[in-house]
């Protein structure tokens, strides 16, 4: 529900020239990124219950072409407890495929999800813009 908000405040605060920019063809995708911050400990359990139960999830919004691509990363070294722990970087098509609803989880997943969510300090869910370096002018 958190990230619901998010997106939904994130495109309402969206500049003109974005919007009219989303309603022509050339249409960017919608980045978010999905940072957190897990007990101390619990770091590489939490990572493998996102592989098992997310991942799957994930990859399968890629075929769907509701997500463009994926990005996951984690610090080498975790040297202080503020550091964050995993960072999701999502590219969705649009904010509308963000925004869609994705039936419950039932069974063993929803216990992982569970579990996942026990072991979680500190969430944040960012929409972010990223642009190349071959985009900005010479």
């Amino acid at each position: 529900m958190r990230i619901i908000t998010i997106l939904i405040l994130a495109f309402a605060l969206m500049p003109q020239s974005a919007v009219a920019q989303h309603d022509s063809g050339a249409r960017a995708p919608f980045v978010v990124e999905h940072t957190y911050w897990i007990k101390p400990g619990k770091e590489l359990q939490f990572i493998g219950l996102f592989e098992k139960s997310r991942v799957p999830l994930l990859r399968a919004k890629i075929k769907e072409g509701r997500v463009l691509w994926v990005r996951l990363s984690r610090p080498h070294f975790n040297a202080i407890n503020e550091q964050w722990d995993l960072r999701v970087t999502v590219a969705w098509r649009d904010a509308d495929s963000a925004v869609e609803r994705t039936p419950q989880a039932k069974g063993q997943l929803a216990m992982e999800q569970q579990i996942m969510e026990e072991l979680i300090m500190e969430r944040t869910d960012v929409p972010i813009q990223e642009w190349s370096l071959n985009d900005v002018g010479a």
